[in-house]
């Protein structure tokens, strides 16, 4: 973990809510000509979040509109509104990596790796600031589709690499179970993930062109160990997918491959079919995993072709973060208040995770239409 101004006491147990916890974010603004609290104005935006406000004149009209409820629910009766002007300027100033630790702190931040549980790493650019190049690494749980770290990154797309072997050694999610994508095949990420004694599932794409030779070919010319296929229909779409199992211990891969244990190739077909526009499409990935299968054990073979599919549950949050929250189309010119939202979007993604809301839109509009209901909300689920 990146090293901050976070006092150690946040951590006891008496701090139940986030707004407490948020007490103890230090105030880098100088105090000359300061009119409100740090904790009054991100609590204020955490709730405008909530209510589905995005851009900075939606979250200000908010707090202005509802400036007696959160006078009362933020314990602040004297609190003023904050200007459009002053709102992006108070957000530039916030210490990030202090904010961050406070909210996975407040969710337990240090991960326990739970035997059988898989999670997805991806970066996720953040189109809405100025700056190119900027973007917030996530881990995110396969099942509860619960977002367990966050880091901060800028530069080339490439830099996602380094970024996420650190925060797997940073977490002690090496040593757990683990999906990546084609970006993050290669010997090093590998060599990490084996070293350390945890299972992981990369897909393999071009950027690895001789061993994507060898495993199209084995693809080709093997018998499978086994062989999955299921039929989805919703939407209008007809998915039809089917998987195949490959031992490949008996491949003569590269050199550099040699500390990866790398001992099964899955590759994953799926066809799609439109109903209505009658048009359909088809498309084959090859995945490759330290995992040892054997021919009759049907339980792994199902763990790996299940951890694929759930692999998406992190581009749905992207989805989710661009379309409820409309993450890609709030515009920033600096990057710190683009990266303070982006964490307090992930924070109310979380909250909604704890709570098992299903559709976000809805919750959204509920709680911007029934302040009493949403403050109901907020005091069970831990942010009052």
């Amino acid at each position: 973990m990146t090293t901050s101004c976070v006092p150690v006491e946040i951590t006891e147990k008496k701090l139940t809510s986030f707004m407490a916890r948020l007490k103890h974010l230090i105030d880098t603004r100088d105090n000359r000509g300061k009119r409100h609290e740090l904790v009054y104005v991100l609590g204020s935006v955490v709730l405008a979040i909530m209510s589905g406000r995005s851009y900075a004149s939606s979250i200000q009209r908010f707090i202005k509109n509802r400036i007696e409820w959160l006078r009362r629910i933020l314990n602040n009766p004297e609190a003023k509104p904050v200007s459009r002007a002053q709102l992006p300027r108070i957000l530039a100033k916030v210490d990030w990596v202090a904010l961050n630790e406070i909210i996975w702190v407040h969710f337990g931040f240090k991960i326990e790796v739970e035997q059988g549980k898989w999670y997805a790493l991806d970066g996720k650019a953040l189109r809405g600031i100025e700056q190119s190049g900027e973007r917030v690494l996530l881990a995110v749980s396969h099942l509860e589709r619960k977002t367990v770290a966050q880091k901060r990154m800028q530069g080339p797309k490439e830099s996602e690499i380094t970024a996420v072997r650190n925060m797997l050694a940073a977490t002690g999610l090496e040593k757990g179970k683990i999906t990546l994508d084609a970006l993050h095949f290669n010997p090093t990420t590998t060599q990490q993930s084996h070293q350390a004694g945890g299972l992981f599932i990369i897909q393999l794409k071009d950027n690895q062109p001789t061993l994507f030779g060898q495993m199209s070919q084995e693809a080709a010319e093997a018998k499978p160990l086994a062989t999955f296929k299921s039929t989805q229909k919703s939407h209008g779409r007809l998915e039809v997918r089917q998987a195949a199992l490959f031992d490949i211990n008996h491949l003569q891969l590269d050199p550099r491959w040699s500390q990866s244990g790398l001992a099964t190739l899955i590759v994953m077909s799926r066809r799609t079919a439109q109903l209505a526009k009658q048009k359909s499409s088809a498309e084959v990935s090859f995945y490759l995993s330290n995992a040892q299968v054997q021919a009759g054990d049907q339980q792994l073979q199902t763990e790996l072709v299940a951890a694929i599919r759930h692999h998406w549950h992190i581009e749905s949050d992207n989805y989710i973060r661009d379309v409820s929250f409309q993450e890609d189309h709030v515009k920033t010119k600096d990057s710190n208040q683009g990266h303070v939202l982006a964490s307090l979007r992930t924070l109310a993604i979380r909250v909604f995770r704890e709570a098992n809301i299903q559709n976000f839109r809805a919750a959204l509009d509920d709680f911007s239409d029934d302040p009493a209901y949403f403050e109901t909300f907020l005091r069970q689920f831990g942010v009052l």
